[in-house]
């Protein structure tokens, strides 16, 4: 089992996705998705969401969730296998009602620490090079440009970390830079 629920002063919750929360993430996946602008594609980039219960099983893959101190789900992020000791973070959203909260900074660390717990030694991502404020926080995280590695035709940005020590490392509980990513 990997790391546990991270509390926060603000009373946000940043844990692991349970049965409970189905609906719930099907509704925050399609707010992502919105927010970028895109429509579902299930059997291409997107079949990770419609079928995230098998991606993000706790074995080959987690997915995070935000829970609002109302019992809400404000919030994703998943960490899955690529391949052999590389994993990819993956739907990392903040609803911009809780954005400004730390909020991603806690969801980055928190995929960090279960990228470590399912064993990869490198985690990648991609993103929009208009997500200003999440391409900061990548960076302060150690994330580095590298070249397209999945072909995705929605991102313009690559990024990889090597895992291992630093700075952030067991920084499960927001401690950190004040500034707000995700």
């Amino acid at each position: 089992m990997g790391p546990g629920p991270m509390n926060h002063p603000d009373r946000h919750l940043v844990r692991r996705v349970q049965a409970r929360d189905r609906e719930a993430v099907g509704r925050e996946l399609s707010a992502y998705l919105a927010h970028i602008g895109e429509a579902l594609d299930p059997a291409g980039l997107d079949h990770d969401i419609a079928h995230w219960e098998v991606e993000y099983d706790g074995v080959s893959g987690v997915l995070l969730v935000v829970e609002s101190p109302e019992g809400d789900i404000v919030g994703t992020a998943g960490v899955r296998r690529l391949g052999p000791g590389i994993g990819e973070i993956k739907r990392m959203w903040v609803r911009p009602a809780h954005q400004g909260l730390g909020l991603g900074h806690r969801l980055i660390d928190g995929c960090l620490a279960e990228a470590r717990a399912l064993g990869f030694q490198v985690i990648r991502l991609d993103t929009e090079r208009q997500m200003e404020a999440a391409l900061h926080l990548y960076r302060s995280r150690g994330f580095r440009e590298i070249p397209d590695y999945n072909g995705n035709a929605r991102a313009q940005v690559w990024m990889e970390l090597t895992l291992g020590g630093g700075v952030h490392d067991g920084d499960l509980n927001g401690v950190g830079s004040p500034e707000e990513g995700g």
